[in-house]
C-alpha cells in the first residue's frame, strides 16, 4: 500500500500532500483541479509505470521556475510490511523521471479502474523486476483499453507474439464452457456488485451475435430476459468489465505465483477513478462498501490476517460518500479534497486539503458539506427564486403588509422553479394566503 505522497512543482498544485489511510481513501473536488492526476501519482509510486503507458508520463508546467526541482516523493509499504522511501526527480535534458531506490517496494497487487473504461494491472509475480534474460519481454504493467478489456491484449508479433489477456468474451465463455473455479468466482463478485435483490448480475448462456465473428459471446440474465454482455448498458458493461479484471488478474496472479513457487500475495491497492460513473442513484447508495466486502471478502478469503486492501477512490456522488457512513473508521480511512479559492492577490489557486468525515445522512446534506460546496441541492433556477423569496419575506416580515404586485411576481417565480408542493412553499404561504383573501375581497 502507499502511505504518503508528496508532490512538488508538478501537476496542478505546487505542493501536495498526502497520507493515505490504510483501507478507504475518498477524494473529492471540482473537475479539472486533480483528482485524476494524484490516482496516476500514486499507480506511479505503486508500480515506477505510468497508468495506460509512457504517453500518460507527468511533465513539469512549462510555467515552472527555472530554479525549481520538479520531484514525486512517496512511501510504500511493501512485503516486508515496513514503509520504504523513494524521490523520483524530473532531469529536464533528458525528459525523464530518475528515481533515487533502485527497485521499488513490492506492494501487492495493485489495480486502477480508469475512468476512460480502461485498466491497469501490476502484478507482482509477473511484473516486478527480474534478473534474467526474459525480463525484457516482460511488461512493466498491463494497461488495458477499453476494446482490449473486452477482446484481449497481446504483446509483440509473430513468433515473438504474447497473449497476456485472452478478452472477458473468450474467457468468460470458456470459464463457463468448464464450470470452472474462475466461472464460479465471477458469478459471486457479480452477485455481490448488483444493484439490488430483483437485479442479481448473472452470467447466462453464450450466444452467436454476428455472421462475421465466430466467437460465442456469454450474456447477461436480465429480468426481461438474457442480453449479449456486448450490448448491455454502460453502466452494466463498467461493472462488468471491472469484475472480469479482478477475478482475471487475481486468478493469473495465483497461477503465476504457483509457477514460480512462490505465495500468492494478500494484499490488494485499488485506484478507482470516478467509482459512480455510469451508474443510477440506487446502485450508488451500495456500490462502494459491496466492492471493498468483494475484494477483502472473495478474493482475500482465507488467507493470511495480515492481509491488506487499500482503496483510493475519487467521486462526485454524494450518495457514495454516504454510502461508507456506517463503515468508516477513522483510524484506517481518510477524505481529501481539491478546491479553488482566492491565493495571493486575488489569483485562484489549488488547495488539497484533508477533511473530518462526518455523518451527513441524506444526498442533500452531503451537497452542502466541505465535499461538495453548493449552497443547496436546489437547481439555479430554484435557489435563485428562492434567495428572492428570502429578501422579500426578510424585508416585510408582516405579510400584511407587503405589496401585492411583487408578491404575485415572486409566487410566480417559485411555482415556476418549484412546484407547489415542496417543502420550502409553507414558509412563503403567509404570502401567498394573504394575496388569495385579498382578492376574494375584491370580488
Amino acid at each position: 500500500m502507499i502511505s504518503e505522497l508528496k508532490l512538488h512543482h508538478i501537476g496542478p498544485v505546487p505542493d501536495l500532500t498526502a497520507e493515505f489511510g490504510e483501507r478507504l481513501n475518498l477524494i473529492t473536488g471540482d473537475n479539472g483541479l486533480g483528482k485524476t492526476f494524484l490516482l496516476d501519482a500514486c499507480w506511479y509510486a505503486l508500480t515506477r509505470t505510468w497508468a495506460g503507458g509512457d504517453k500518460r508520463a507527468f511533465y513539469p508546467s512549462a510555467y515552472s521556475p527555472k530554479s525549481s526541482v520538479s520531484a514525486i516523493e512517496y512511501s510504500v509499504i511493501g512485503k516486508t510490511g515496513k514503509a520504504a522511501g523513494n524521490r523520483a526527480e524530473f532531469q529536464f535534458k533528458s525528459q525523464t523521471w530518475t528515481p533515487k531506490q533502485a527497485r521499488p517496494a513490492m506492494p501487492g497487487l495493485v489495480i486502477y479502474a480508469r475512468i476512460d473504461g480502461g485498466f491497469s494491472v501490476w502484478d507482482p509475480a509477473r511484473n516486478y523486476w527480474r534478473d534474467d534474460e526474459a525480463e525484457a519481454r516482460r511488461p512493466d504493467a498491463y494497461h488495458f483499453t477499453n476494446d482490449h478489456v473486452w477482446n484481449g491484449l497481446e504483446q509483440g508479433e509473430g513468433s515473438r507474439k504474447d497473449y497476456l489477456c485472452n478478452g472477458l468474451i473468450r474467457d468468460v465463455d470458456s470459464w463457463h464452457a468448464k464450470s470452472n473455479g474462475s466461472i464460479s468466482l465471477l458469478q459471486k463478485v457479480l452477485e455481490a456488485l448488483s444493484p439490488n435483490e430483483s437485479e442479481r448480475l448473472q452470467i447466462g448462456n453464450s450466444v452467436r451475435v454476428r455472421v462475421d465473428d465466430v466467437r460465442d459471446t456469454p450474456t447477461l440474465e436480465m429480468p426481461y430476459g438474457p442480453v449479449p454482455v456486448t450490448q448491455t448498458a454502460a453502466g452494466m458493461r463498467r461493472v462488468l468489465g471491472l469484475a472480469y479484471l479482478l477475478v482475471w488478474a487475481w486468478e493469473e496472479h495465483q497461477k503465476a505465483a504457483q509457477l514460480q513457487k512462490e505465495a500468492p500475495t494478500n494484499r490488494i491497492v485499488l485506484l478507482f477513478d470516478e467509482i459512480e460513473a455510469h451508474l443510477h442513484p440506487r446502485w450508488q447508495r451500495l456500490f462502494l462498501p459491496a466492492l471493498l466486502k468483494v475484494i477483502d471478502g472473495l478474493l482475500l478469503k482465507g488467507k493470511a490476517k495480515a492481509k491488506s486492501v487499500q482503496f483510493i477512490v475519487t467521486s462526485h456522488a454524494p450518495l457514495v460518500l454516504g454510502s461508507v457512513e456506517s463503515t468508516w473508521d477513522e483510524s484506517r480511512d481518510h477524505l481529501y479534497d481539491f478546491d479553488l479559492i482566492k491565493g495571493a492577490k486575488g489569483k485562484p489557486t489549488i488547495r488539497f486539503s484533508e477533511l473530518d468525515f462526518a455523518k451527513h445522512g441524506s444526498a442533500e446534506n452531503w451537497l452542502e458539506s466541505e465535499s461538495f460546496d453548493l449552497d443547496s441541492g436546489y437547481a439555479p433556477d430554484a435557489e435563485k427564486a428562492m434567495k428572492r423569496a428570502d429578501a422579500f419575506m426578510l424585508k416585510y416580515s408582516d405579510p400584511n403588509k407587503a405589496p401585492l404586485k411583487e408578491v404575485e411576481g415572486v409566487h410566480a417565480e417559485l411555482l415556476n422553479a418549484l412546484g407547489g408542493d415542496d417543502e420550502y412553499m409553507p414558509y412563503w404561504l403567509p404570502y401567498y394566503d394573504r394575496r388569495s383573501k385579498k382578492k376574494g375581497r375584491g370580488k
